[in-house]
């Protein structure tokens, strides 16, 4: 006799994620079953509710469940009539959300993308359900996910679980083998299976259908419904009844086990969820032995759990409450916390910044919370059934399952009725015990003898609210650091120091000083131009006499500080710059007449005929600053000689190399460039242009991948940027993520990081050193400009790793802090080079400078930093 589909659920267990299905009391050569799974595909284009309802139920009614895929994105009226299929035939029948390139998006998307889905399901199924009658909303919504494989690697969709999600079904192009992996929190990936074109194919497929039913491994059907509106209802109804009559077939000859995609997850061994308990007790309303008999029953009985008093109990985390005042005690000790955690005098991990908070229905901004680094929040006096869910700000919003406070406790019995209502078997939840629960006698020890029951339960994971999170939220290393780059400043309380003490003050015109000596000394007598770098031999000095435009501008740059600070007069300062800009080349490359790449500084000709568009672009911001000066005429003179207009094309700029025209885009350097370029009225796009539809944190997260896509990132030229023009929304986090980075792996390893572009005394003489915002491991990178293959190995990035000189400086006038302190402290002792300026970088492995050897850049930079510093750290421009 066929059972029923209840009854086969009933009976059947799993020894592990994979194995087949056996009916218990039976041996596996009586009865052994591979799971099968049937999915209708309604992802190409949009099938009508009637007939899916009409395929739907012909299915149902031969007792084989099903998955019906349709695009996240579907009308209400085609996701509703899903829901109602959900509503009306339960563990029968599982709508799966298909989210068009989820497979291609970073885990942090991903948890966005599946929130909002999710949250809109779980919208429309409080809808349907309550015009269903049917009670409360069984959360989430929808368990399931599709994406499809479009390579040869199955794609993982880690950060889904954020949204909800339990299960992702990989769709393959054609036909494929059957595979499974669990990630590291707790998403199972079915991927593989065989593709039907349609039902009326099924007869073509059957012997390869059959075949595949005969194998260990368990199998996935996907049925597409692409074809659903050319059958008329009754042609429809027949089919779909022939395809579920062939699996009831064969489930009742022993050879499948038709299964929810859900269930192939939730019933193994492997499948666990998260139950976070939070205790919403201390006020003093309850009598103190009450209070302490609770809590020690739940720490006896292994309970791990979140408050919010501030209480640090045993077994207890601190999760605190927090109103819109950042002003408060309770905001103070949290800021307190970040202070703590990133104190250079403690051991790194010593102490742990607050990520978790809980507030009242009317609580802070979502954005104040995640700018203090806080990832999880509960609103616990709200009670808005929803689903949890990555907001916009990368916050985790996680509702509230169930309070447990006041009303009748009595035996527990009803507590316990509710606890399955709003848990269910499966879902990862929320539960909040409030004080007032305890006022009964005896209220405690029963509530606490319930949780303690629901811990032990197989599959249950409890504990506090912060660590919920942790477990919810997919690993992403660019969010990860985004966030403590976050506490960082939150930390710091979010402004720069406006004042510096006398000491600091005289040791910054000392600096000053010793770097406008590199300008004095080797600057050309009739050019103006200062050499690119310069090696000290005894009391003679060796130039490199062939300077870029960004040599160029960063002499200019450090001119001018020099004049602000009365290192050089005012006729000093106009006498140079005149020979400055009377110096700037003007050549024909091809039709147009542009500022060359390189130029000689003894005679201002040119040295190769190209062009560089950044450099051009550090040029042009430099021009700009002179013309804010005095020199608007100079300035006028010297740009109209150039046809710069011309070398941008569809809002990018190009370079010439050779005669050879390239766009001038996939750069880290590009954002820069183009806002150089947009102070003289050209238009350029930036690599780093979000998406329209982009707010808060999605927008930060977006600039940072597009940082990752293109490579890694030093301290210039973002910084330069916030200096000069002020920072726009990349340079700042771009900023915020690298200086953060530096500061802990000098926290943790007691060794300075300071990356930048640097010129060296050595082979390959010019080396890009950077910081991979993905990298998990070691983030740090070298990149040579000649000869890479032999100098970018391990071996050799650790003998030319330099701390950067100038980056020092320019670190310490944006984020005077503890670590820039030491950092510029590092730099002062060991780069000076007498008579000459600073050195360009201080080897890391050595703590020697690069001997006798100086460039344009670092003391230009420094000069430029300084000051920034001593002017009151206001943007130049």
């Amino acid at each position: 006799m066929r059972l029923t589909r209840r009854e086969v659920l009933r009976s059947l267990f799993v020894s592990a994620v994979g194995a087949r299905f056996l009916v218990a009391g039976a041996t596996s050569a009586q009865a052994a079953y591979t799971p099968f799974i049937l999915v209708l595909d309604g992802t190409d284009g949009v099938p009508a509710p009637d007939r899916l309802r009409i395929v739907a139920e012909a299915i149902i009614r031969l007792n084989v469940p099903l998955g019906l895929a349709l695009a996240a994105d579907a009308s209400d009226e085609t996701i509703g009539a899903a829901l109602t299929l959900r509503a009306m035939y339960g563990g029968m029948f599982e709508p799966i959300a298909f989210l068009p390139g989820m497979e291609t998006e970073r885990i942090y998307f991903q948890m966005r993308r599946a929130g909002a889905a999710q949250a809109r399901l779980t919208g429309l199924a409080s809808r349907v359900d309550a015009e269903a009658g049917s009670g409360a909303v069984r959360y989430p919504a929808c368990r399931t996910m599709l994406c499809r494989q479009t390579g040869t690697e199955v794609p993982i969709l880690s950060g889904v679980r954020a949204g909800g999600f339990r299960t992702v079904l990989v769709m393959p192009k054609d036909d494929a083998p059957t595979t499974y992996s669990e990630t590291g929190n707790g998403i199972m990936h079915v991927a593989g299976g065989l593709r039907l074109a349609s039902l009326s194919a099924l007869d073509q497929r059957l012997s390869r259908i059959t075949q595949r039913m005969a194998g260990d491994e368990p199998l996935v059907l996907y049925v597409s419904l692409a074809d659903l509106a050319r059958l008329d209802g009754e042609r429809l109804e027949s089919q779909a009844a022939t395809l579920a009559g062939f699996l009831a077939q064969a489930e009742d000859e022993g050879k499948i086990a038709t299964v929810l995609p859900s269930e192939f997850y939730l019933r193994s061994e492997a499948f666990s969820r998260e139950i976070a308990l939070h205790l919403d007790i201390g006020s003093g309303t309850v009598p103190a032995d009450v209070e302490a008999a609770f809590l020690k029953a739940l720490t006896t009985a292994g309970i791990t759990f979140s408050r919010s008093d501030g209480t640090a109990a045993a077994g207890g985390a601190d999760c605190p409450m927090l109103g819109a005042d950042p002003e408060t005690p309770a905001w103070q000790a949290v800021r307190a916390a970040a202070g703590a955690a990133f104190d250079l005098e403690r051991p790194m991990g010593d102490a742990a910044p607050v990520t978790c908070a809980v507030t009242e229905k009317e609580g802070p901004d979502a954005a104040l919370l995640t700018s203090a680094g806080i990832a999880v929040r509960a609103a616990l006096g709200e009670r808005e059934a929803r689903a949890a869910g990555l907001d916009e700000n990368g916050l985790l919003d996680v509702p509230v399952a169930l309070r447990i406070d006041g009303g009748r406790i009595g035996d527990g019995s009803e507590l316990v009725d509710a606890l399955n209502a709003r848990l269910g078997p499966d879902r990862d939840a929320l539960v909040v015990v409030g004080e007032q629960s305890l006022a009964a006698e005896g209220a405690g020890e029963v509530i606490a003898g319930i949780l303690t029951g629901l811990s032990s339960r197989t599959g249950n994971h409890m504990t506090g609210l912060g660590a919920y999170g942790e477990a919810l939220v997919g690993r992403d290393a660019i969010f990860e650091r985004l966030r403590r780059a976050d506490r960082m400043r939150f930390a710091e309380g979010g402004t720069a120091a406006e004042t510096i003490d006398a000491a600091e003050k005289a040791r910054l015109e000392a600096d000053a000083e010793l770097a406008w000596r590199y300008f004095t000394r080797l600057s050309d007598k009739q050019t103006g131009l200062a050499p690119a770098s310069a090696e000290a031999s005894g009391d003679s000095v060796v130039p490199y006499s062939s300077v870029t435009m960004w040599d160029i501008a960063s002499q200019m740059f450090g001119l001018a500080g020099a004049h602000s600070i009365g290192l050089a007069t005012d006729d000093e300062f106009a006498e140079a710059a005149g020979k400055i800009l009377k110096s700037l080349p003007a050549t024909r490359i091809g039709k147009v007449r542009l500022p060359q790449a390189n130029v000689s500084t003894r005679r201002g000709g040119p040295v190769e005929n190209s062009y560089n568009a950044s450099d051009t672009a550090r040029l042009l911001v430099a021009l700009k600053l002179f013309e804010n000066r005095g020199l608007e005429k100079e300035v006028a003179a010297a740009v109209a000689r150039w046809d710069l207009a011309a070398t941008v094309y569809e809002r990018r700029l190009h370079d010439i190399d050779d005669g050879a025209w390239r766009t001038y885009f996939r750069s880290n350097y590009a954002h820069y460039a183009a806002r150089g370029f947009a102070l003289w009225g050209m238009e350029v796009d930036t690599p780093y242009a979000p998406e329209p539809e982009d707010v808060a944190t999605d927008r930060r997260m977006r600039i940072l991948g597009r940082v990752a896509d293109i490579g890694a990132v030093g301290t210039e030229p973002h910084t330069l940027e916030a200096m000069e023009l002020g920072a726009s929304e990349a340079a700042q986090v771009i900023s915020d993520v690298l200086f953060t980075a530096q500061a802990d792996e000098y926290h943790k390893t007691g060794r300075f990081v300071c990356v930048s572009e640097s010129s060296i005394d050595r082979a390959p003489w010019f080396i890009y050193q950077g910081f991979d915002v993905e990298a998990e491991e070691d983030p740090w990178t070298l990149e040579a400009v000649a000869d890479r293959g032999r100098y970018e190995t391990p071996a050799m990035r650790r003998v030319l790793e330099v701390v950067n000189c100038k980056g020092a400086y320019l670190w310490n006038a944006l984020r005077p802090n503890a670590y820039s302190g030491r950092l510029v402290s590092h730099v002062r002792e060991r780069g000076r080079v007498p008579g000459l300026g600073f050195a360009s970088g201080i080897y890391a492995a050595s703590g020697q400078p690069t001997a006798n050897y100086s460039d344009v850049n670092t003391n230009g930079v420094i000069l430029e930093a300084v000051a920034y510093v001593l002017n009151g750290r206001k943007t130049l421009l």
